[in-house]
C-alpha cells in the first residue's frame, strides 16, 4: 500500500503511542485523509476512533464549528437530531462534495453513508409522493371538468325544453284568442 502521509508525521504515530484525541484531531485537519487508511498505516483499529468519536457525542456541550447553515449537534441520538431542512442542507452539500469532501462532511457531523442514503430515499418518496398528489389533483380537476360538462348537457337539454313549452303556450295563447273571437262574432 502506497504511504500518503508525511514521513515525519508517520514517525511521530509510531515512534509512540498516540493518544486516540491526537488521531482523531490529525483526522479532522487531514481530511483528505481516510479514517481506515490511517489506522492501517500506523496499525490500530479503526473501531477504536470510531468508538472515541461516539463518547465524545455523548458528552454534553460538545460544541462544534459551524459549515454553512447547518450546525453540528451532538448527541446519543442520532435519528432525529437534525430538522428536515438540516438534512436537505447537508445532503445536498454531500452531494455535491468530493470524496474527500463527503467524508470530512460525515466525520464533522457524526454521520455515516447509511444516514444520507436514508435521507436520499426519504427525498424521493417524499418526491414521488408530492408528484402522485399533483397527478391525482389533476385528476380530480378532470372528474370537475367531466361534471361542469355533464351539468351544461343538462342545462341545454333544460333550455330546449323550455323553448319549446314556451312556443307550445303562445300557440295555445293564440289558439284561445282567435277561438274567442270567433265566438264573439
Amino acid at each position: 500500500m502506497k504511504n500518503l502521509l508525511d514521513p515525519k508525521l508517520l514517525a511521530r504515530f509510531q515512534e509512540r503511542p498516540t493518544p486516540t484525541n491526537e488521531i482523531v484531531d490529525f483526522l479532522d485537519t487531514h481530511p483528505d485523509i481516510s479514517t481506515v487508511n490511517l489506522c492501517r498505516i500506523i496499525e490500530i483499529s479503526p473501531s477504536q476512533i470510531y468508538n472515541y468519536r461516539a463518547n465524545l457525542k455523548r458528552k454534553p456541550n460538545n460544541v462544534e464549528e459551524n459549515d454553512d447553515s447547518v450546525e453540528s449537534k451532538s448527541s446519543s441520538k442520532s435519528f432525529n437530531r437534525y430538522t428536515a431542512e438540516e438534512k436537505f442542507s447537508l445532503l445536498e452539500n454531500y452531494l455535491k462534495a468530493d470524496d474527500q469532501g463527503k467524508a470530512k462532511l460525515l466525520r464533522k457531523y457524526g454521520l455515516y453513508d447509511s444516514d444520507i442514503k436514508r435521507w436520499r430515499d426519504q427525498v424521493k418518496n417524499a418526491s414521488l409522493e408530492v408528484l402522485g398528489k399533483r397527478k391525482q389533483r389533476s385528476d380530480k380537476k378532470s372528474e370537475d371538468q367531466i361534471e361542469i360538462e355533464r351539468l351544461q348537457q343538462e342545462l341545454q337539454e333544460q333550455e330546449k325544453t323550455t323553448a319549446k313549452l314556451s312556443t307550445l303556450l303562445v300557440l295555445q295563447k293564440k289558439t284561445f284568442d282567435m277561438l274567442k273571437r270567433k265566438t264573439k262574432s
